[in-house]
């Protein structure tokens, strides 16, 4: 298995546990549970930006390397998913960076004299987008792998 896949799938396992912890800490909060439970989904989260940084600027690294050394780029197995629906990729790494300005506009903005209270719902359209292309892209690669299995199978009864 490489580096990239094990980033990726790390990255995948985060966004679940970062999902059911966000949604516990929901349900802890609207109990009237400690207010130190909302902090419970912060280390996930943060970790999942490095994987999800690391997973946008490596292509553009990897471009550069390839360019450099003038290879034309191969497809693998791991790219079967990939090519049904690349614009779901796209959309998921602008709205990870649109994510990213809205939660620290809302900082910026929660943290002065008079905070600006509506400007800490503003993350909320990004991540929607996140949590709809992340899901899609989850159920694209499991997709591929199932084709995949499928065509290994029946081509031999084919021959």
């Amino acid at each position: 298995m490489t580096w990239n896949k094990r980033i990726r799938q790390t990255h995948r396992w985060l966004a679940i546990v970062f999902t059911t912890i966000v949604v516990l800490t929901i349900v802890a909060l609207a109990l009237g549970g400690p207010a130190w439970v909302s902090y419970l989904p912060l280390p996930p989260l943060a970790l999942l930006l490095f994987s999800g940084l690391y997973l946008f600027l490596s292509p553009y690294a990897a471009g550069r390397n390839r360019r450099a050394a003038d290879i034309q780029p191969r497809r693998t197995a791991d790219d079967r998913g990939r090519s049904t629906a690349p614009w779901v990729r796209q959309l998921h790494r602008w709205s990870a960076i649109v994510f990213l300005s809205t939660v620290l506009a809302a900082f910026v903005a929660l943290a002065q004299e008079e905070p600006i209270v509506w400007v800490s719902y503003l993350p909320l359209l990004p991540l929607a987008a996140l949590l709809f292309t992340g899901l899609s892209m989850f159920a694209l690669s499991y997709a591929a792998k199932r084709r995949g299995t499928r065509r290994t199978v029946s081509a031999p009864a084919d021959a």
